[in-house]
């Protein structure tokens, strides 16, 4: 029963991570807690993610997003990222997943993450917002939504079995826009 539950498993990852490629993988910053996260690609531009993430260096082989600003959840705020997102080019929609090296660092980074990104971001009633200068002076703006209308209303019509899963293990919704 146990392998029969565990292939299960491992089929449903293989599926999910062939449908949804990690684009990213590193640490989400605030203030002085961290959380190790995957970034699945959902829909969009899969090419602003590759301009606009860090990816590991010599010096810093876990790269690492510090968010630094918040945008309240209002509708004003939230019809201007609806505006951005819709055109596909301009915006690439992923989902952070908590990730570690075996499955008690990946308990401690779902823990982490529910507590200090997830609760953090929904007791200030905000998303998180990242902005970022990329490789021929681009710039980017992250923007980081925890569980709300808005990030289930997105999931649910691009990625509806995923939302399913990832609701148990907490998640964020980052949406990647030019500016």
């Amino acid at each position: 029963m146990l392998t029969c539950t565990l292939m299960l498993m491992v089929n449903s990852f293989l599926c999910y991570s062939r449908r949804y490629p990690v684009m990213w993988q590193g640490h989400f910053t605030l203030k002085n807690d961290m959380a190790a996260v995957q970034l699945h690609f959902l829909s969009g531009n899969m090419e602003l993610a590759k301009k606009s993430l860090p990816f590991p260096t010599p010096e810093r082989p876990t790269p690492a997003l510090r968010i630094a600003q918040r945008m309240r959840l209002e509708a004003t705020q939230i019809e201007g990222v609806e505006k951005r997102i819709q055109m596909s080019a301009e915006h690439c929609l992923l989902l952070a997943l908590p990730c570690g090296r075996d499955p008690l660092d990946v308990h401690a980074q779902t823990r982490a993450l529910k507590t200090s990104f997830i609760s953090y971001l929904m007791q200030k009633q905000a998303a998180g917002i990242i902005n970022i200068t990329g490789a021929q002076l681009s710039s980017f703006v992250l923007h980081i939504f925890p569980p709300c209308p808005f990030s289930h209303g997105h999931l649910a019509r691009v990625a509806p079995d995923l939302l399913s899963s990832a609701s148990d293990s907490g998640h964020l919704m980052v949406i990647i826009a030019t500016t």
